[in-house]
């Protein structure tokens, strides 16, 4: 995989009384989000970590080029759009599923661009 095609996205869960989910683990973590499978496009090589005293999955994507990573930002993209399908393929009225950051690096590692408040889902 390529350093230069690489990029994060912050993922959490809050609870229908506005607090958030503390997981004990990445699978915890990735069962309780279900993030669609258009995060896979292009299978990318995910390094998964948990933050902020385990209520947030990191994600970093990292891919072998531009162009698959572009590939991969637009069939998430397009999970949001009208015609497109569900961020989060969980079944649970529990809470809400959010994607609150997304940072794009830099082929040293360093962030060029971070994105935040993304977007969320009431499961």
């Amino acid at each position: 995989m390529a350093n230069e095609f690489k990029h994060a996205r912050y993922f959490r869960k809050r609870g229908s009384d506005s607090t958030l989910t503390t997981f004990s683990s990445v699978a915890e973590a990735k069962t309780a989000l279900a993030l669609n499978s258009a995060y896979d496009t292009n299978s990318p090589s995910k390094t998964e970590t948990l933050e902020d005293s385990g209520q947030t999955l990191k994600v970093v994507y990292e891919f072998d080029s531009e162009a698959e990573q572009t590939a991969m930002k637009a069939a998430v993209d397009a999970l949001w759009s009208d015609a497109g399908g569900q961020p989060y393929a969980a079944d649970d009225s529990s809470g809400v599923v959010e994607h609150f950051k997304s940072e794009w690096y830099a082929t040293d590692g360093t962030t060029v661009e971070t994105l935040t408040n993304i977007g969320n889902v009431r499961n």
